[in-house]
């Protein structure tokens, strides 16, 4: 690990933002697994790098914990049929969670890297809204 290593940083943040852009891809709909790469690259217009070695393992940790659900369709040339992922309800709803969260954070990541100094991020919300937001956050843990 190269904390001073911008490849090191920017491929924390490729991890998250694919698991997010994922969930938001198949909220749309079924996609298979080059569909979902291309939307990708797409949607991250280049912040992302995505490789089939990065979506697929997410992929199958997000059916393997009932978050989406795989069926095999049309043949592929070379006998391979073409695997289409689908959220669930149970995905729906961690889409839902998970943007709520990004929602909730995004500013103060905004905020804290925009600041000269720790005292400068200033509270942006009222609190009964975060005690609100913090409940919605606690129903079900995600781990993708």
């Amino acid at each position: 690990m190269e904390l001073d290593d911008i490849e090191y940083w920017k491929s924390l943040i490729n991890i998250g933002l694919t698991k997010i852009f994922i969930l938001k891809i198949l909220s749309h709909g079924p996609n298979h697994g080059y569909g979902i790469l291309k939307q990708l690259e797409s949607l991250s217009h280049g912040c992302c790098a995505p490789t089939f070695g990065t979506i697929y393992p997410i992929l199958k940790k997000l059916t393997q914990e009932g978050y989406a659900k795989v069926k095999e369709s049309q043949q592929l040339k070379g006998g391979q049929k073409r695997r289409v992922y689908t959220l669930t309800p149970l995905g729906i709803k961690a889409y839902q969670v998970a943007m709520e969260a990004w929602r909730y954070t995004i500013p103060y990541i905004h905020r804290a890297i925009e600041s000269e100094g720790l005292s400068d991020v200033r509270k942006i919300e009222n609190p009964s809204l975060l005690k609100i937001r913090k409940k919605s956050l606690k129903n079900k843990p995600i781990s993708i």
